[in-house]
């Protein structure tokens, strides 16, 4: 086959994965949850610590795809990954209580992280030039299977099908799609990582792991990248919820999280174009900006007016975000060490996960889930004032090793 027609059926084949990880994990576990409540009768504490576990997972577990491709290759990763897909909506569709709830977020998160973001971004960025917009298109395409969630959810209400048969679906579905993206992606051979040559004022580095990780830069991108998470975790996990307890109907609040994720699809697509000739920090600090307005309005939620503003900014925020990380890491440290610094964000960012599960808390001592929404909109205002005086680091010279300024 033609290397460049299977580039694209890859990049093809990675979009539909990352679409039904989106459709089915994190933009509408949440939307699912009230029903799972009511069927175990759990507390919303216990709902909320089921989504922690979900992002937990997901995250801590990211260096070990990273050490599976490097060994095993793309192809085998991807498989692992689809048979814990699998296995984790398998025992939500069987779940009969809290803890089989628990065990199937756990491996839910561990599958996402094994077939999500962190195999596809360096498959991706190994085999294209404008990495930018092909990390746009990914995350655009992939990003409207959180448009499609919530509304499959709400159809097979409508139809009358129970949240059981909601999960049977995404079990079906992850077998298909991980099975072609492993057919795929098992047959693509990829070159080293290339970076763009160093302009002529610049003193040139290889960037390491241990370089990098030595770097306050690197440490701000991923307190950047987890507040980002955070405040995508847990507007998705109390969103519909608290939505509803504000007067808006359960078909509005799904129509409007969809609606957010539509914008969300949008903002990434923007961001991979914007990618190319706008510095990834401005697009971190417009990601940040724009979430932590989204999580002041959603605490306060009063009208027309605001739900408005709360799904474009969210939307928009969380679009730009998965691009603007992945390509301000790239852009400081470089495309060589650059899996396994993807890697290593995505486990620390692991801390977001608490969210969910400190909002549910918020929620069961306070009645309300406001409390949480405007901790998470403190959080992103301070992230984007460290972001903004944030500068690219130093680079070091290859004979002496010694670090230089480069301007931005």
């Amino acid at each position: 086959m033609n290397t460049h027609l299977l580039v694209m059926i890859v990049l093809q084949a990675l979009c539909l994965m990352y679409f039904l990880l989106s459709a089915g994990t994190f933009n509408s576990l949440g939307m699912v949850l009230p029903s799972m409540v009511e069927a175990f009768g759990m507390s919303w504490a216990q709902a909320g610590f089921g989504f922690t576990l979900l992002g937990t997972a997901c995250g801590i577990v990211s260096l070990a795809p990273a050490l599976t491709i490097r060994k095993l290759g793309v192809g085998r990763t991807l498989a692992l990954g689809t048979v814990l897909l699998f296995v984790a909506f398998g025992l939500l569709y069987t779940s009969q209580g809290v803890w089989t709830y628990y065990l199937g977020t756990t491996l839910l998160g561990v599958g996402y992280c094994f077939c999500g973001t962190v195999p596809a971004v360096h498959v991706l960025s190994s085999s294209f030039t404008r990495r930018s917009t092909v990390l746009g298109v990914y995350f655009t395409i992939g990003n409207l299977g959180a448009v499609a969630g919530p509304l499959l959810w709400s159809g097979t209400q409508s139809a009358g099908y129970d949240w059981r048969f909601y999960w049977l679906l995404f079990a079906v579905a992850s077998v298909i799609v991980g099975g072609f993206c492993t057919l795929v992606a098992g047959r693509l051979k990829l070159e080293t990582p290339r970076d763009p040559a160093p302009s002529p004022n610049a003193a040139h580095i290889e960037w390491t792991v241990r370089r990098a990780l030595a770097t306050p830069q690197f440490w701000v991108v991923v307190l950047a990248y987890t507040a980002c998470l955070a405040i995508n975790t847990t507007t998705h996990s109390f969103a519909y919820q608290h939505l509803m307890e504000h007067g808006i109907t359960a078909a509005r609040a799904s129509q409007l999280i969809s609606l957010s994720a539509l914008v969300c699809a949008v903002g990434s697509a923007l961001a991979g174009f914007a990618g190319e000739k706008t510095p990834a920090r401005v697009l971190t600090m417009f990601s940040l900006g724009c979430l932590g307005v989204s999580a002041a309005t959603l605490a306060w939620v009063d009208g027309p007016l605001s739900l408005m503003l709360w799904m474009v900014t969210f939307g928009g925020g969380l679009g730009f975000s998965y691009v603007s990380t992945a390509m301000l890491l790239q852009s400081y440290f470089g495309q060589r060490a650059a899996l396994e610094l993807y890697s290593i964000m995505m486990a620390v960012s692991t801390s977001a996960a608490v969210g969910p599960a400190l909002g549910g808390a918020i929620k069961d001592s306070t009645g309300s889930f406001s409390g949480i929404f405007l901790a998470m909109a403190v959080l992103s205002a301070v992230l984007f004032c460290v972001v903004a005086v944030l500068r690219k680091p130093g680079e070091r010279t290859a004979p002496a090793d010694m670090p230089a300024l480069a301007a931005e």
